[in-house]
């Protein structure tokens, strides 16, 4: 799912699986294999629905970026200056993490209306900046947050266990990232790196939640929430379409 170290976009790879060598040399890799063989739409008919689904995400991120003014929890209505604008940035960036790691289980799904619409080579390219853009955004998160606490750090109690819980989501998305960035300078075997990098988005994905849905009162309730569920569902159902692919093929 996560990163711009060598996407694999064969069909049955499932979530993730950098290719062995670079860029160039996935694109020629796909060809030999006859996996560009997909009947595109139309010219036109490809312009104008990449258009719109560039559209579509772009609002979806602008409505996300829309929450923590329209919807604001306590802990930004009890603070001012200065610390009011890091916390919010802070929600912001975190907001902009999540969709963005929708965004990437949809680049690395497959879907065949995608694939008709953007050239592999593109998606290929939009992945990788993408998992750079989410690894640059998830350190900047928890340091807005904590630069609009003064940077005090947390207590053992439970009732901060959902920033613990973003704690290690961080540090599982960071080891993720790593590992794909440096696969070959480790030269860990590409299967064994398959697996891990597969099976690391997917914890990813399951540990997001605990932390989006009860880090903050706003999303404790009402439209943010709703909104939240069905995006984390959608999550789950390609995860699991991901994996029954690869089983079943």
């Amino acid at each position: 799912m996560l990163l711009w170290r060598g996407q694999s976009l064969v069909p049955h790879n499932g979530v993730t699986g950098a290719l062995p060598h670079d860029f160039q040399a996935s694109i020629t890799f796909f060809r030999e294999k006859k996996m560009d063989s997909v009947k595109y739409f139309s010219p036109a008919k490809r312009l104008l629905l990449g258009l719109l689904l560039v559209i579509l995400a772009m609002l979806l991120l602008v409505a996300g970026w829309t929450i923590p003014f329209q919807f604001e929890s306590s802990s930004i209505l009890y603070k001012f200056g200065m610390q009011k604008v890091l916390l919010r940035s802070g929600k912001i960036v975190g907001i902009t993490v999540a969709l963005l790691l929708f965004y990437q289980i949809l680049l690395a799904s497959h879907l065949k209306f995608m694939e008709r619409i953007f050239p592999q080579k593109n998606l290929l390219a939009l992945h990788r900046f993408n998992g750079f853009l989410i690894t640059l955004l998830v350190l900047v998160h928890p340091f807005l947050i904590k630069a609009s606490e003064n940077f005090t750090a947390y207590r053992f109690e439970s009732k901060y266990y959902p920033e613990f819980v973003g704690i290690g989501l961080m540090l599982v998305i960071l080891t993720v990232s790593m590992l794909a960035f440096f696969r070959e300078r480790i030269d860990i075997n590409y299967g064994k790196w398959l697996f891990l990098h597969r099976f690391g988005a997917t914890i990813i994905l399951l540990i997001l939640p605990l932390h989006v849905l009860w880090v903050s009162e706003t999303f404790k309730g009402g439209l943010p929430r709703s909104a939240t569920l069905v995006i984390f569902g959608l999550n789950l159902l390609l995860l699991l379409r991901i994996w029954l692919r690869r089983l079943l093929s």
